[in-house]
Formats: structure tokens, C-alpha cells, sequence
């Protein structure tokens, strides 16, 4: 006999809620990050592959602050920050499950897999490996100048920050065409 939670269990809802993406986004990134700490032991750190020359390399790098090493060193305020973020995002998205639209839901999935893929480097990696730091290794060159290296969980958090931004640019600019178009209907009635 199945339980009231299965029979009331819906795929569609499953799908919708985008808690997967969050797991799913979580695993590519340590999946990712664990290649390149293989690929640290047996060719040795600061290793580069070029993928495009002059463009695109997969640099192994460990960063020890958060984007473009700022508050290096830092190791425990940005464990202690990233936790905090990501308890206060999962709550709020838990909290607002029914209210969000679906792409606010991917959005926010992102930027709370980004949170968590680098809270669980700072906070474990050092144990495991003995060294501090997330682990970079997507690395882009523009002619000399050489963008900062960044890893799956840091894409996932740039994507789903802008994603918010856009969307909320869209919605406030739908309520402020909904408020011209509910002004434009008074003044005709009266």
C-alpha cells in the first residue's frame, strides 16, 4: 500500500520545484572539481591543458577568497558567510514554494547550487586534500588579458544572480505597464 506522501507525490511537481537542479547542479561541480584534484595528484599543481589556444585552458587553481581572490586567506568567514547564505536562500525558497514562477525557482536553484558547491570546498577540501581553497580550473584568455579562473558552482551563481536581476527587471517593468494601463482605464470611465 502506497503512503500519503507518494500518492500526493506528482512528477510534474517534482520537475517544477527545481530542488533537483539544485542536487543535480551540486554533483556536476564536485564531479568536476574531484577530476581536477585527480588530475593535481598525477600531473602535479599548476597544471594547464589548452582547449583553444590563446582562449580557452582548463588551469588547475586553488582560490583560497571568493571572486577574483578577494578576502583571500579567509577561509572560515567565507565557509561561515557561504552557510549562512545558503540557509537564508533555501529557507526564503522554501518559504515562497508556492508563490515563485518556475524561472524564478531555476534561478534561485542556481545561485544556492553555486552557494553550496563552494561552501563544501571551503569547508571540506582542506580536510580531505590538506589544502585550502575552492577549486578553479575554467580559465578564459582575451588576447593578454587573462580572466580571473572559476569552476561550475561559480557559473551557476553569475547565471542565476543575473537571471534574478532580469527577471525582476521584467516583472517591475509588467507592473508598471499593468499601473499606466489601469490609470489609462479610470481616466476613460470617468
Amino acid at each position: 500500500m502506497k503512503s500519503n506522501f507518494i500518492k500526493k507525490l506528482s512528477w510534474k511537481k517534482v520537475l517544477m520545484s527545481f530542488y533537483w537542479l539544485i542536487a543535480l547542479l551540486i554533483i556536476v561541480d564536485q564531479a568536476s572539481k574531484a577530476t581536477f584534484l585527480y588530475l593535481e595528484a598525477t600531473k602535479g599543481p599548476h597544471f594547464q591543458v589548452a582547449v583553444i589556444n590563446n582562449f580557452f585552458y582548463f588551469t588547475y587553481h586553488r582560490n583560497t577568497g571568493a571572486a577574483w581572490s578577494i578576502l583571500r586567506d579567509s577561509a572560515w568567514l567565507l565557509t561561515l558567510i557561504s552557510i549562512a547564505a545558503a540557509t537564508i536562500m533555501l529557507s526564503y525558497r522554501i518559504i515562497k514554494r508556492k508563490e515563485l514562477p518556475p524561472l524564478y525557482k531555476a534561478a534561485w536553484a542556481l545561485v544556492i547550487a553555486g552557494t553550496l558547491g563552494n561552501f563544501i570546498d571551503r569547508a571540506f577540501y582542506k580536510l580531505i586534500t590538506g589544502v585550502p581553497g575552492v577549486v578553479d580550473f575554467l580559465h578564459f584568455q582575451f588576447g593578454s588579458y587573462h580572466f580571473p579562473v572559476f569552476n561550475v558552482a561559480d557559473m551557476c551563481l553569475v547565471v542565476g544572480l543575473f537571471s534574478l536581476i532580469i527577471l525582476s527587471f521584467i516583472d517591475e517593468n509588467k507592473s508598471k505597464n499593468n499601473d499606466k494601463i489601469a490609470k489609462t482605464e479610470v481616466t476613460k470611465d470617468e
